[in-house]
């Protein structure tokens, strides 16, 4: 008779578990400045449990021998930055493997791309400990005429579209965008058409043991907390991010920013703080530079976007309302001012401003920020 507590597994579930404890306790507690009113613990365990759905998918189940690309985020998933505009996917793979993608671009999406990351040397896992390894957009693949493409990736130089294989390598990411002119921005029941295999046939999966388990929980455990506890360090200075409320900085190219993290090296992003009072609205004004897509989106303070189902909460270029000169002014408010390009706070006094522009020909300009109020508004 096996006594589960002298399994590794039973130790690694019950790390889990502490993990889990740790957050509500500490994580969403006084001295981390997270949590400023009683939205902000619903939302903060909320995420919590997203990401431990995520982690049950990318590394409970997620097998490098044998990898499939799962969705990242969807409306009932959301964390660290999730976009209406996109679907993204993950699969976990190994530097000394190779892999074949197959997909095939549809006319309407405006970007895709394919980074690989590496597990950071301190052992986290997640958007925020995950270097950029090599990466590739569709502006760099070969498609056939019908859109349909494949890339190989492995340690060793192939033909064709490949992306090189460091030894390192822990996942692939890829990233599909559209910018429409309907509400919410995707289609989220739609399937983009993508597929990952191994190049050599692995073999009939093996029974999963006691290690196996004890380390797949343990990986799950650190994606946990490197979202959470072990995640961005808000004192950490990071060019594209502003720290001042209602006031957004130099949108900035990630491949230049220096950040170990998920985004996409091609990307330029501008993020900052809003903070409103309820009769208040923040009024931003600006241009689209030429790109391959361009929007804004309302995230609150654990990175989860608001609630794009039923509320407007995000604008792309397609969706927003210009001026005959090229200029948008951009409206961010608890309730309708009677205005085009109105964002729906969702009656948060505090949240995140995040802009994406993929692919701009040059440096997109800083949007403006001021508050007025509601009132001089209409």
């Amino acid at each position: 008779m096996v006594n589960q507590k002298d399994t590794q597994s039973y130790a690694a579930f019950h790390g889990l578990l502490d993990t889990l404890r740790e957050i509500a306790d500490v994580h969403l507690g006084p001295e981390r400045d997270i949590v400023l009113e009683e939205r902000d613990v619903i939302e903060g365990l909320r995420n919590a449990l997203h990401l431990l759905s995520a982690g049950i998918d990318f590394y409970l189940e997620g097998d490098p021998e044998r990898p499939e690309f799962v969705k990242i985020v969807s409306p009932t998933r959301k964390f660290m930055g999730d976009n209406p505009d996109a679907i993204y996917h993950f699969a976990r793979i190994r530097g000394d493997r190779a892999y074949r993608i197959t997909g095939q671009k549809q006319g309407d999406e405006c970007y895709i791309s394919f980074t690989v990351h590496g597990r950071a040397d301190d052992g986290r896992l997640g958007a925020a400990a995950e270097p950029v390894l090599a990466d590739v957009n569709d502006r760099g693949l070969e498609l056939a005429p019908d859109g349909s493409f494949e890339i190989i990736l492995s340690a060793d130089e192939r033909p064709g579209n490949w992306l090189k294989l460091p030894p390192n390598a822990a996942s692939v990411i890829t990233r599909h965008y559209w910018e429409r002119e309907c509400y919410p921005g995707a289609d989220h029941g739609k399937q983009v058409a993508l597929q990952i295999e191994p190049v050599e046939d692995p073999g009939a999966r093996p029974p999963l043991d006691d290690d196996g388990m004890a380390l797949r929980l343990r990986d799950v455990n650190a994606f946990l907390r490197g979202g959470t506890l072990e995640g961005i360090d808000k004192s950490m200075p990071i060019p594209f991010v502003s720290r001042t409320p209602n006031e957004l900085p130099q949108p900035m190219i990630f491949r230049m920013a220096g950040s170990d993290t998920w985004g996409a090296v091609d990307i330029a992003y501008a993020m900052a703080p809003f903070k409103l009072a309820e009769d208040e609205a923040l009024l931003i004004e600006g241009r689209y530079p030429d790109c391959a897509y361009a929007s804004l989106v309302l995230w609150n303070q654990h990175m989860q976007c608001f609630e794009y189902r039923d509320r407007r909460v995000s604008i792309n270029r397609a969706q927003t309302a210009c001026e005959s000169d090229g200029s948008f002014r951009i409206v961010l408010a608890a309730r309708d001012p009677g205005l085009p390009n109105w964002l729906d706070t969702e009656g948060h006094g505090e949240g995140t401003l995040f802009w994406r522009f993929l692919l701009p020909a040059s440096q997109p300009d800083k949007p403006s920020c001021r508050v007025v109020p509601i009132a001089e508004l209409r």
